[in-house]
């Protein structure tokens, strides 16, 4: 997998619905497009960057994705990379993997449109995990594994809990797919605590039949921590409309100047649970 779909995803919801209304320019003012960024920077995935021109409100227009402009990565000051165009995103090298504790920027320049940069984005330490314990719920054939790590500082809304499920070492569901159950992360006494419920089985479907039923006797934990930007965004969106950069509104967060996006980091910790 390229990129983190389950971060990107309402971003991504943002841009395509709001282009479904019919364009007044009567009513909506229109000013000169500009570019707009959404990135991310990980400690166990490449770099990867979305990039497209704002269009103006209720314009029902397509937001392209922009392939041709030169986005390069900066790392605690000094250039590390120009990022490269694949698919629908700008990515680094497989190889280029944020370090924890290092600060990123991100400067694009096309011949359309200003310059875009964005601020300085520190990459937050992993979580310390230090205590988990796992309970066997006969009953309702789950597992229950409690989670506790060292408070880094974020906020509790920071921090998200995914796992992927295994049975006789083969992966049978993996974190984008598998609807866990878990309570919402609290922080007491500067420790973070997180209860994640599994199933202890899971079963194979087939054209829709099941086929068989897998017993899962492990699974691998990622505990992930997003820097403060992605949160900031998301709670500048206001719970009762859509929209976006479509027009930018004032109050909407941004971390890029000469244009819109936001960049943010997320690190994350991987520990194996066994049944």
């Amino acid at each position: 997998m390229k990129f983190n779909k389950i971060l990107l995803a309402p971003l991504l919801m943002l841009i395509a619905c709001e282009l479904t209304r019919p364009y007044d320019e009567g009513i909506f003012p229109s000013a000169p497009p500009v570019l707009v960024c959404f990135a991310r920077i990980e400690n166990d995935r490449p770099v990867s960057a979305y990039l497209f021109p704002t269009v103006q409100a209720l314009d029902t227009s397509a937001a392209n994705f922009i392939s041709d402009a030169v986005v390069e990565l900066y790392k605690d000051g000094g250039f590390l990379e120009e990022l490269q165009f694949e698919e629908d995103q700008y990515v680094s090298a497989p190889a280029t993997l944020g370090a924890p504790g290092s600060q990123y920027q991100l400067r694009v320049r096309h011949n359309d449109y200003p310059d875009l940069v964005s601020e300085m984005v520190l990459l937050p330490p992993p979580v310390d995990v230090f205590d988990y314990t796992v309970n066997y719920n006969e009953p309702a054939s789950q597992y229950n594994i409690s989670l506790s790590f060292s408070h880094t500082g974020q906020d509790a809304a920071s921090y998200g809990v995914f796992a992927d499920l295994y049975a006789d070492g083969q992966l049978v569901r993996d974190r984008v797919r598998t609807a866990l159950i878990g309570s919402e992360p609290f922080i007491e006494n500067d420790t973070v605590r997180f209860n994640l419920i599994v199933p202890a089985q899971v079963t194979r479907f087939e054209d829709l039949v099941p086929v068989d039923t897998l017993s899962i006797d492990s699974a691998a934990v990622f505990i992930r921590v997003v820097s403060e930007e992605y949160n900031a965004y998301r709670a500048s969106v206001p719970d009762d409309e859509i929209g976006g950069f479509f027009p930018p509104k004032d109050d909407l967060f941004t971390n890029f100047e000469g244009g819109y996006g936001v960049l943010f980091t997320v690190s994350t910790k991987r520990i194996g649970v066994k049944f």
